[in-house]
């Protein structure tokens, strides 16, 4: 018979086994701050840091009752706890180490509080002892919170399973060795027409590649003239409206409707201006974009946020905050006649590579652009694009039909194609 919990009887537990069910559950890593009594900087590696209550506001940290290193701050009148970035592996590995001057090395500043405070930490959140609990054979070191603050918005440190490694929530996972290794050889067709193009605008061209269900990736890339190196290989789009338009446009139904779901409005006259704008895509056989500064967020607050959202160290909130953006940049996607007399800046040209059945294959666009382009150099560059992936189209059905077959092997089975 199954001892009665209620009696308090129970099985002796397995240490081991202990550790190794616990290890399936992530924590994150923090560095506790103090000062010994004779006012040398203290810090303790910690990764069981929570917080508390709200009203009053207390965190706590759980040393071990033998802790050294915490018998050392146990005194400190304040304490500051730095969350580690995924960077900051061997800030870890140097503080975990219980040894005489291992501050000498780290930057680190002294808060208003007198707790060190250890540079490059995600947050910083500084108080004081508040109270001390034993529990087995850990302390619970209850703490006042005084003043917190995000540092540096980066992702977190994690303990997993008894090693360390890093966050990444699904929108920003990155795509796997195979699917990037033949996305770049797809891409790779289309190289001698993406370097033919950058020197002939003196502009960026770039390969587009989906590589996955929700993002294209950045495969080739050209420089022309004076074009800097702002999206390097690998770089990620969202496809999320208004982004995408030129792949999606020759997308099937569901698709499509994949994509509307993205959105960050639902409502049915949004959707709808959506598709009007595919729809123009699609018969006009390609999409822009005009730059505009004089609109909140700016063009520039749109490329701001594309370079943080390719960089990929985004946390859940900051990547809310880039999609956010992107979604309130609809105005520089907007269908518009090109019209001789007029004068245009634009963002970028882009162009679907369409395969024998009619899908997209790839995308090139053409970034940097000069401003003040009037309409029959519009219309030129556009049409340098579209002869540009005509011939990619071309040497996809015939020597790139086998890169083509493997990169499609190499998706995921929901690959929105």
């Amino acid at each position: 018979m199954a001892a009665d919990a209620s009696t308090g009887e129970h099985q002796a537990l397995d240490p081991a086994q202990y550790r190794e069910v616990m290890g399936h559950y992530p924590t994150g890593v923090t560095v506790v701050t103090g000062m010994s009594t004779d006012g040398q900087p203290i810090g303790m590696v910690v990764g069981t840091f929570t917080a508390v209550s709200l009203d009053p506001p207390l965190v706590a940290f759980l040393p071990t009752t033998t802790s050294g290193t915490y018998g050392l701050m146990r005194d400190s009148a304040a304490y500051c706890i730095n969350v580690l970035a995924h960077d900051q592996l061997d800030l870890c590995r140097l503080m975990a180490v219980p040894r005489p001057g291992k501050f000498d090395d780290v930057p680190w500043a002294p808060s208003p509080y007198g707790a060190p405070v250890l540079e490059n930490a995600v947050a910083h959140i500084h108080c004081r002892p508040h109270d001390v609990i034993t529990a087995g054979d850990h302390y619970i070191v209850l703490c006042e919170v005084q003043a917190m603050a995000v540092n540096r918005p980066a992702t977190p440190l994690l303990f997993f399973q008894g090693g360390y490694g890093g966050f990444n929530t699904r929108g920003m996972s990155a795509t796997g060795d195979a699917e990037l290794i033949e996305a770049v050889r797809l891409a790779d067709v289309a190289r001698p027409q993406v370097e033919q193009v950058a020197r002939k605008l003196g502009c960026e061209a770039t390969v587009l590649v989906a590589a996955n269900d929700h993002e294209l990736t950045t495969a080739v890339s050209a420089y022309g003239c004076n074009a800097q190196v702002l999206e390097p290989l690998g770089s990620r789009v969202p496809l999320m409206p208004p982004l995408g338009e030129a792949y999606v446009g020759w997308c099937d139904e569901p698709v499509i409707e994949a994509w509307l779901a993205r959105a960050s409005s639902q409502d049915p006259e949004v959707l709808d201006k959506y598709r009007r704008r595919l729809a123009a895509v699609k018969e006009g056989g390609f999409a822009v974009s005009r730059q505009r500064d004089d609109t909140e967020p700016s063009y520039a607050d749109l490329k701001d946020a594309m370079r943080e959202y390719a960089a990929g160290e985004l946390t859940p909130a900051r990547e809310r905050a880039v999609r956010s953006v992107i979604a309130e940049s609809s105005t520089f996607f907007e269908s518009f006649d090109i019209e001789d007399g007029e004068t245009y800046d634009l963002g970028a040209i882009v162009v679907p590579v369409l395969e024998e059945s009619g899908r997209v294959a790839l995308c090139l666009r053409a970034s940097q652009l000069p401003r003040g382009l009037d309409a029959p150099t519009v219309r030129e560059w556009v049409a340098t694009l579209q002869d540009a992936a005509a011939a990619v189209s071309r040497r996809l059905r015939s020597e790139g039909s086998d890169e083509y077959a493997a990169y499609l092997h190499a998706m995921p089975g929901d690959f929105m194609m």
